[in-house]
């Protein structure tokens, strides 16, 4: 076993739920773990460092890149990925959302499948939430605290981990691997149109990851839109350690000038939603009445021109016509659009590597 890369098993045991419960230094190994596979993956050099591994994959809201970055990438791995849809097995749910023969006490289900296999992986948001702010964090919390087993956030209302994991790596793949990592670039996470109603975490979690990196960033929103005030607190703090800037602003184009990365991504305005609405209750189509005011955030070519031509950056799948026009996603030789998703791959191979591999050196 000797002969295994220096990152399998590194986190041996640990959940990943969000990116600040670990070091900048230690995400910054993730990232040189997945350069690692990525760049195996291509050479066709097989990496089995989970062979007979198992990882349970719970989805309460639909995947494209998400499922199958995570099935592919543990098969690749030497191990299996099952997939679970709440809707065919008794739910797992919170303790006051318990009935009888439809839902099982997640603190249940946890301890079974770590009975079972080598990891638990969730995904939840929205409706699977019941569109309460942190309820579908508190799920996957719930998991953690009672499974034996890594636990791993696979997006849920607030953090999005692996996600902004595979956009720092595209964001330092484009600049040829500074070792200064992002400062001194001005990265733009901003707001953007949709018709739909999605969750804080892609922003968050982004804004997170660049501040982590030492960029000047940038949030750019309408009024309404603003994020947790412990996760812009987050930032500043990452900010300062840096000693790079950090701002926020209502106005798109003004953010986008000079930038190094913009980043817009549709997001739902807060108050319209518990526990920061007014009456503490869900307002799904007020929101979308309020968000339809803002039709006019949308990334266009002569919009990245008029800015200095940054790298365009999203999450996917991008609401095309609304949050980003195609030419954009289809023409613009610096959209890392589908980089990004390729990298989704490789930094859940590379985290699935380093915590649910049992290694004796």
């Amino acid at each position: 076993m000797n002969d295994l890369p220096w990152y399998v098993g590194y986190f041996s045991g640990r959940h990943w739920l969000k990116n600040v419960d670990y070091s900048i230094d230690d995400v910054v190994r993730v990232i040189e773990a997945s350069r690692d596979l990525k760049n195996k993956f291509y050479l066709g050099v097989e990496t089995p460092y989970l062979k007979g591994r198992t990882l349970y994959l719970i989805f309460y809201n639909k995947s494209l890149r998400t499922r199958n970055s995570f099935q592919t990438g543990v098969f690749q791995l030497g191990g299996q990925g099952i997939y679970i849809s709440p809707d065919q097995v008794y739910a797992p749910t919170l303790p006051e959302d318990m009935v009888p023969y439809q839902t099982e006490a997640i603190s249940d289900v946890a301890r079974v499948l770590s009975r079972y296999g080598d990891g638990i992986a969730v995904r939840i948001y929205g409706d699977a939430a019941k569109w309460i702010i942190g309820r579908g964090h508190r799920v996957i919390e719930e998991f953690a605290k009672w499974s034996k087993v890594p636990v791993l956030n696979m997006e849920d209302d607030l953090y999005h981990p692996f996600q902004s994991l595979a956009d720092a790596q595209a964001a330092l793949e484009a600049l040829g691997w500074p070792k200064k990592l992002l400062k001194g670039r001005k990265f733009v996470v901003s707001y953007a149109y949709s018709g739909g109603l999605k969750p804080l975490a892609v922003p968050q979690d982004v804004a997170l990851m660049a501040s982590m990196l030492g960029a000047d960033v940038y949030i750019a929103h309408p009024p309404g839109f603003e994020l947790l005030d412990e996760v812009l607190a987050k930032v500043k703090e990452f900010t300062d350690s840096w000693g790079s800037e950090f701002k926020v602003v209502n106005n798109m184009d003004e953010a986008f000038e000079g930038a190094d990365f913009v980043y817009p991504k549709a997001w739902s305005p807060k108050g319209f939603f518990p526990p920061f609405s007014r009456d503490s209750k869900v307002h799904k189509e007020e929101a979308m009445d309020y968000q339809s005011k803002f039709r006019d955030w949308i990334t266009t070519i002569e919009k990245l021109y008029e800015a200095g031509r940054p790298y365009y950056m999203h999450c996917g799948p991008a609401d095309r016509g609304q949050e980003v026009s195609d030419e954009v996603l289809d023409r613009y030789d610096k959209s890392l659009y589908f980089n990004e998703a390729e990298n989704r791959l490789h930094v859940q191979k590379a985290v699935m590597s380093m915590v649910m591999a049992r290694v004796v050196r």
